[in-house]
């Protein structure tokens, strides 16, 4: 499958920058599963790939946003900063908005470690915590918290700033809620969590789910340009934990609450624990993608027969030939309207 992939890569169509190894485990076992419409151009190419990593499992938008573009966008300045209010709510209100239901999402380890009723000490990290208002519930609970959040800084009016994740073992929970999807290298991020946590202590994973994606239908909730810019399926994330050193606590619920009543299959909820020793992984992990994909397009009518085919890189060709005479039509319906006028 290299073999050909390189083939097609050099003989048929690639997009400079295109991942030949994957950060998340250096495999160089990849394949391509979707086209997708690259935000901007690449040296005049506007056709890229939704990859998949034969290794561990993962998904990922091919070729991924530069380092500098991730760090732009995450900045206070950025795109994901716009239009997020900046004031958070008065003490007396954000009670009311948050209640107790933020801490059934932790039930799977409530006999082990109660977030409303944490032992003294207790330490807690929100990577990618916004604007606080978990750390809040948190907090007013007795929990000792700590938060990184490049893009805002209401949170740490109450909460302490990090800026890095410390590498000493620090927290009894860590919190990544909607965070591995931004992110190139999710491995990196969970060893780095590892490091920072106390023995036995748990991390809470939430991310969009790709395996329901044929029963839930968003696509560009679990796949978003350069924002949304790796996709997991319940088997992947389980390879990448495992190689990070924690093992999940109970298998993910297969419907989780939306809140005011509303339930989806669309996220990936796992809490896992920091151990020692070896962890069980399933054997074929990227199984479980492609039939997402299957199931999605199996309900999808009109999709190009080079595309069902499974023939990406031809079909990114005939994409690219496409936009060209729309461009070109585009000129001569602009330069006619001009000579009109």
């Amino acid at each position: 499958m290299v073999i050909l992939r390189s083939l097609a890569q050099s003989l048929v169509y690639r997009v400079p920058g295109e991942c030949e190894h994957y950060p998340a485990c250096g495999s160089p076992r990849l394949h391509d599963l979707d086209l997708r419409v690259l935000r901007h151009p690449v040296e005049g190419r506007r056709t890229g790939f939704v990859s998949g990593c034969e290794t561990c499992g993962l998904v990922f938008s091919n070729p991924q946003p530069s380092a500098a573009e991730l760090a732009q966008l995450y900045s206070p300045g950025g795109d994901w900063r716009h239009g997020r209010a900046e004031e958070e709510p008065a003490a007396d209100e954000r009670g009311k908005e948050r209640g107790t239901a933020w801490a059934r999402m932790f039930d799977p380890i409530r006999s082990t470690l109660s977030v409303r009723s944490p032992h003294p000490g207790a330490a807690v990290m929100d990577f990618g915590c916004g604007p606080g208002k978990l750390l809040d519930s948190l907090q007013d609970s007795g929990w000792s918290t700590f938060g990184i959040e490049p893009a805002m800084g209401q949170a740490f009016r109450r909460h302490q700033r990090l800026e890095v994740v410390p590498d000493v073992p620090t927290f009894d929970l860590i919190v990544a809620n909607h965070v591995l999807e931004h992110t190139p290298d999710p491995l990196r991020l969970l060893r780095q969590f590892a490091a920072a946590s106390r023995p036995g202590g748990f991390v809470f994973i939430s991310v969009p789910r790709l395996d329901t994606l044929p029963q839930h239908r968003d696509y560009k909730y679990v796949l978003k340009g350069h924002v949304h810019i790796t996709a997991y399926t319940w088997p992947c994330l389980q390879v990448l934990l495992a190689r990070a050193g924690w093992s999940p606590v109970a298998p993910p619920p297969e419907v989780t609450s939306k809140g005011r009543g509303r339930r989806t299959r669309s996220k990936l909820r796992v809490l896992a624990r920091r151990v020692d020793g070896e962890i069980a992984v399933p054997p074929r992990p990227a199984q479980a993608a492609r039939a997402a994909f299957r199931g999605y397009y199996a309900q999808h009518d009109g999709r190009p027969m080079l595309e069902r085919m499974g023939l990406f890189r031809f079909a990114a060709v005939r994409a690219e030939a496409r936009r060209r005479r729309a461009r070109r039509a585009s000129k001569i319906r602009t330069s006619e309207g001009v000579g009109q006028s």
